[in-house]
C-alpha cells in the first residue's frame, strides 16, 4: 500500500508549490481588482523615479554579492576575486530566472573549474550566507526599529520586539534541528545524510564564529545591504505617494528577505506580493500599497538584473545551462 502511495505523493510534492502559486497569485488579482481605484499613483508614477529604483537594485545586487563573497571565501579556503565572484553571483541570479536552481549549479561548477572550490564547500557557504544574513537582519531590525522607532506597531505587538523574537527563532532553528533530527531512524538513508551534512554545517559555523575579522566583514555587508534596501523600499512607498516610516520600511525589507531564504512558489511570486499587503494592512495602511510596492520591487530587480548580466555573458551561460539540461534528458 505504501509503494502505490509513492508516486502519488512524488506529483503532490512537484505540483504542491505551482498550486500555492495559481492561489496567491488569484487572490493577490483579486484584491488588486477590488482596491483598484487606489492604483492611480502606479500610472502617476515619473520615469525618473523607476530609474533610480533600478539603479538602487544594481547596488544592492553589489552589495548581496559582496556578503556572499566573504563567507565563500571563508569556507572555500580560496582566493576568490571580488569582480569575478560578482560576474559569477550575477549570472548565477539571472540563470535562476529560467533554469530552477541553474545559476547554483552555474556557480558551483564554475568555482570548481577556474577557482578549485570544491562542491561541499560552496553547498556549506550556499547554505550558510543566507542563515547568517537573515540572523544579522532581523538582530539589526530589531535594534534600528528599537532606538528609531520603539512605538511602531504591527497587530499591536511592538515591532521590534516581533523582530528580536524572530532573531532568537532564527539563530536557534539550525541547533533545534540538530537536537529533533536524531529522534528520527536512521532507516531512510536520505535522512541520515541530511543530519550528518546539518552537523558539519553548524559545526563550521560556530567554528567560523570565533573568526572576528570574518564576522566584522560580513557584519559590514550585511549593514550596508540593509540600510541600502530598507530605504529603497521606502523610496518605492514614497514614489507611489504612500510614505511609510523608517520602522515600516525596515519591517518591509526583512520581509523581503525572508521570501527570498523560504520560496513557497516559483519565485515565490503572488506569496511576496501577499505578505506584503498583509504586512501594509497591519500597519494601518492599503493593503494594495503593499501589493504594488512588491510589483515594483520585483520589476525593477529583473530589470536590474538582465542589464548586469546581459554584458557579463549571461546569454551564452543561459544557452549552455539549457543545452546542459537537454543532454541530460536525452542521455540513456
Amino acid at each position: 500500500m505504501a509503494a502505490a502511495s509513492h508516486p502519488l505523493a512524488t506529483r503532490a510534492r512537484r505540483w504542491a508549490p505551482w498550486l500555492a502559486f495559481a492561489l496567491a497569485l488569484a487572490a493577490t488579482v483579486a484584491l488588486v481588482v477590488v482596491r483598484g481605484e487606489e492604483l492611480g499613483a502606479l500610472a502617476e508614477l515619473a520615469p525618473a523615479a523607476v530609474a533610480w529604483l533600478v539603479a538602487q537594485q544594481l547596488l544592492y545586487l553589489v552589495a548581496q554579492s559582496g556578503r556572499f563573497h566573504v563567507v565563500l571565501v571563508r569556507f572555500a579556503h580560496r582566493t576568490v576575486g571580488f569582480v569575478p565572484w560578482l560576474r559569477l553571483f550575477t549570472i548565477g541570479r539571472f540563470l535562476n530566472l529560467f533554469v530552477p536552481q541553474g545559476g547554483n549549479v552555474y556557480r558551483a561548477v564554475e568555482l570548481r573549474r577556474r577557482f578549485g572550490v570544491g562542491y561541499q564547500d560552496f553547498v556549506a557557504a550556499f547554505v550558510n550566507a543566507p542563515w547568517l544574513a537573515m540572523v544579522l537582519n532581523l538582530a539589526l531590525g530589531a535594534v534600528a526599529v528599537a532606538a528609531l522607532q520603539p512605538a511602531a506597531a504591527i497587530a499591536g505587538w511592538p515591532l521590534w520586539l516581533v523582530l528580536a523574537g524572530a532573531t532568537l527563532l532564527g539563530a536557534a532553528a539550525p541547533f533545534v534541528a540538530l537536537l529533533v533530527l536524531p529522534l528520527v531512524p536512521d532507516r531512510w538513508r536520505p535522512l541520515a545524510w541530511l543530519r550528518a551534512r546539518l552537523r558539519e554545517m553548524v559545526r563550521a559555523t560556530l567554528e567560523s564564529l570565533r573568526d572576528r575579522t570574518y564576522l566584522a566583514r560580513v557584519f559590514v555587508w550585511t549593514l550596508v545591504s540593509f540600510v541600502q534596501a530598507s530605504a529603497m523600499l521606502w523610496y518605492g512607498f514614497a514614489a507611489l505617494g504612500s510614505p511609510v516610516g523608517v520602522a515600516e520600511a525596515i519591517a518591509f525589507y526583512v520581509l523581503l528577505q525572508l521570501a527570498t531564504y523560504f520560496p513557497v512558489t516559483p519565485g515565490n511570486v503572488g506569496v511576496q506580493e501577499l505578505a506584503f499587503g498583509a504586512l501594509a494592512a497591519g500597519f494601518g495602511a492599503a493593503a494594495v500599497d503593499g501589493v504594488v510596492v512588491s510589483g515594483l520591487i520585483r520589476v525593477t530587480g529583473v530589470v536590474a538584473l538582465v542589464l548586469a548580466a546581459l554584458p557579463m555573458g549571461g546569454v551564452e551561460a543561459l544557452r549552455a545551462a539549457r543545452a546542459g539540461r537537454g543532454e541530460a534528458a536525452s542521455a540513456p
